[in-house]
């Protein structure tokens, strides 16, 4: 009767043993990964193709700069050399003086903007081969070479100061730690008129020659909610230096390629129910710009036209 009841234990016992051993074998191997690390920690859908290791601090959007995703890809660890704080101006001449550039305007609004010049921040870090290799092999780019030659390689990446110009009733940043975990708080229709401008140099890059940093960004703008194909259309549409210093929106509803005052730009519209419905992006001579808005995105290309 005995040994019947122990059959009959181990009759069910043995298939939870099996089970919670593989589960811990393929938490095992899981732990193992650095894409599964990255995206338990963001804890929202992958993008497509896209699975690596790397940190996720909120910003704007949610998201990390283009320059903080790539540098996270090269090294575990940057040294951080310049890091100044955002400073209010009173007036455009300020701004100027302080950020070393004179600031366009978008002239077809009627009101004053709230102007804040963005400090100046740099950072430095030595390539660890093994991680970037790992990183490309989990993003599909296996077939990207990356010498033995640049394993420790010194990588500087610079900030140059730009201007914040701000329009309208915007919703106040919440930094709260609520605030950080669950994002901006949903736009409503008084922010209906809200739009911010900021423009500012293309990041100074100290890398070596052979270093893949276009594919990159490449997996940077898709870690950022971009898809392949609008991937291509940005990468074809701007110089990826001119852009490292952005934060993408995480979730693109739409996107269109504009021209804003003889350059070419993109229009990105985005998931409004958290934040901004649009983001147009472009570059010239030089300077980047981001045209953010909460508004109608069919007045994006309007309004950036008279950015001057």
């Amino acid at each position: 009767m005995t040994q019947k009841a122990n059959a009959g234990r181990l009759s069910w016992l043995l298939p939870v043993l099996a089970i919670l051993l593989v589960a811990m074998l393929s938490f095992s191997a899981a732990a193992r990964s650095v894409g599964k690390r990255f995206f338990d920690s963001l804890r929202l859908p992958a993008p497509a193709r896209v699975n690596v290791g790397i940190s996720v601090a909120a910003g704007a959007y949610g998201n990390r700069s283009l320059q903080q995703l790539v540098s996270d890809m090269l090294a575990a660890k940057a040294d951080i050399t310049l890091d100044e704080s955002d400073q209010p101006v009173p007036s455009v001449e300020a701004a100027s003086r302080m950020a070393g550039f004179v600031p366009q305007l978008a002239r077809s609004r009627t009101d004053l903007p709230k102007l804040l010049v963005l400090g100046a921040h740099a950072m430095s870090m030595n390539v660890d081969r093994d991680r970037l290799r790992t990183i490309l092999d989990e993003a599909g780019r296996s077939a990207v070479p990356v010498p033995p030659a640049v394993d420790g390689a010194r990588v500087g990446m610079q900030d140059a100061r730009a201007v914040h110009a701000q329009y309208g009733n915007c919703p106040v940043p919440d930094n709260s730690l609520q605030g950080q975990i669950t994002g901006p708080p949903p736009a409503s229709t008084d922010n209906s008129d809200c739009v911010v401008l900021v423009e500012g140099p293309s990041v100074a890059i100290s890398a070596p020659a052979d270093l893949p940093l276009e594919t990159l960004v490449e997996v940077g703008l898709e870690l950022s909610g971009m898809n392949p194909q609008q991937t291509r259309d940005f990468l074809q549409t701007f110089d990826w230096k001119s852009t490292l210093g952005l934060a993408m929106p995480r979730f693109i509803r739409s996107y269109a390629l504009v021209e804003v005052n003889g350059a070419r730009g993109m229009l990105l519209g985005t998931a409004g129910r958290r934040g901004p419905t649009y983001d147009l992006i472009w570059a010239k001579n030089g300077m980047f710009f981001s045209l953010t808005g909460y508004g109608n995105s069919a007045d994006a290309v309007s309004i950036a036209n008279s950015v001057q």
